[in-house]
């Protein structure tokens, strides 16, 4: 495969039907006209070719609506043999797993006496405005906001001004925009930060148990229970890791080993759409989060770069497309041979459990939700989950300890 595919296409789909947490709860205290992270999440180029594809027009097959034996033919799928790493657990990897936690996320303790040192956290309002007009600035202002000296978190100038501020203090900040300030309105422009200080924290010398039962995590009282639950979380992430490895190189074992006719450009054109579906939904859910515009041309030319494709940003799109549309022949090809089908009742479940886990929808009903669906893809994504199944069940699996040559 040219590039990693998703299997599960179905599991993808669902969540471009039902709406995301809140802007506001996911940027509190932490507001993106003053971050950084929005300046950088936008330096993605504009440049190179726009998609021209007419999406409007597109005639479109499913898979359902063709023979896939009549595009593919199989090579050897059943009793290959998979080598997998296998990552074993080590108490260096538990203490560095607990030390990360530490370190992300210590022990808080309010400190008074002493002014704002590097590395405090502390509380504060700050209200900024453009430095010619005295005018606010939408995003400038925030109240009860937490902030990390030293994290860098805000635009430079920002942290390091509050250095040596005591409690209950009050400070301007002549400070100035980057040029490439991804806020149009705000790059390149001084302003002033008027902030006051509410309270200082640091961070506790070491950890204790208390710092481990404040962390949340189910039966963990204190250090001990927190390295015991440290071991177990690795251990069943490895174990994902490995099963992961070992549907992936299955798959893509079968996969060169199938030989492919044409496959047409109806089905292709089914999979061009899907994925400028997701393609809008990322859009969108970037520029929800930054507060300013994302295009599918962004993205597209973003994995084009990070991927060396060389071609227009449709020719990326249609092979992306149609190494799907091949992957998927191939799947329904084992499931016809496999007698693996996919019943409504099955469908039916998969998407009443998505809909009844979504945290919110626009949907008033889940037979409206469902109605809005292309029930193939669904379909689609669900036989290919079996079929992957069937395969490494099938399959002779060896666990190959990390790090041996005996894995490549």
């Amino acid at each position: 495969m040219k590039k990693k595919l998703s299997v599960l296409l179905a599991g993808v789909m669902v969540c471009t039907m039902f709406t995301a947490c809140g802007k506001e709860a996911a940027n509190e205290g932490n507001d993106s006209a003053v971050t950084e992270s929005s300046a950088t999440a936008t330096e993605a180029s504009e440049t190179g070719a726009a998609l021209t594809i007419d999406f409007d027009n597109l005639e479109t097959k499913a898979i359902s609506d063709v023979t896939a034996s009549d595009f593919v033919t199989l090579g050897q799928y059943q009793e290959i043999t998979v080598n997998a790493e296998q990552k074993q657990v080590t108490d260096a990897d538990v203490e560095d797993y607990v030390n990360n936690l530490w370190a992300s996320n210590p022990r808080m303790t309010e400190v008074t006496g002493r002014a704002v040192q590097d590395g405090d956290t502390v509380n504060i309002d700050y209200v900024g405005k453009f430095a010619d007009t005295k005018e606010a600035f939408d995003g400038g202002t925030a109240s009860g906001a937490s902030l990390t000296i030293g994290s860098n978190t805000y635009i430079d100038g920002f942290e390091s001004g509050l250095v040596g501020a005591e409690v209950g203090e009050t400070r301007d900040l002549d400070l100035t925009f980057p040029e490439n300030y991804g806020a149009e309105n705000l790059a390149g422009k001084a302003v002033v930060f008027t902030v006051t200080v509410n309270s200082i924290s640091a961070a506790d010398a070491e950890k204790s148990d208390e710092w481990a039962a404040e962390l949340g995590y189910e039966g963990v009282t204190d250090l001990a229970s927190l390295n015991d639950y440290a071991k177990k979380y690795l251990e069943e992430q490895a174990q994902k890791e490995f099963d992961s490895t070992v549907e992936n190189t299955a798959i893509q074992m079968v996969y060169d080993a199938t030989a492919f006719g044409d496959v047409p450009q109806e089905l292709v054109n089914r999979y061009v759409l899907q994925q400028k579906q997701m393609l809008d939904y990322q859009a969108a859910m970037y520029s929800y989060y930054y507060g300013q515009e994302f295009t599918i041309d962004t993205l597209l030319n973003n994995y084009m770069n990070a991927e060396g494709f060389v071609g227009s940003a449709d020719d990326y799109l249609n092979d992306l497309s149609k190494d799907m549309a091949q992957q998927y022949l191939m799947f329904q090809a084992i499931a016809d041979e496999q007698g693996i089908t996919v019943s409504e009742d099955e469908i039916n479940e998969y998407l009443q459990n998505a809909y009844n886990n979504a945290s919110t929808t626009s949907f008033s009903s889940f037979e409206e939700y469902k109605a809005s669906l292309d029930l193939e893809i669904y379909r689609e994504g669900l036989m290919a989950d079996k079929v992957v199944a069937f395969i490494v069940d099938n399959a002779n699996v060896v666990p190959v300890e990390a790090g041996s040559t005996q894995a490549e």
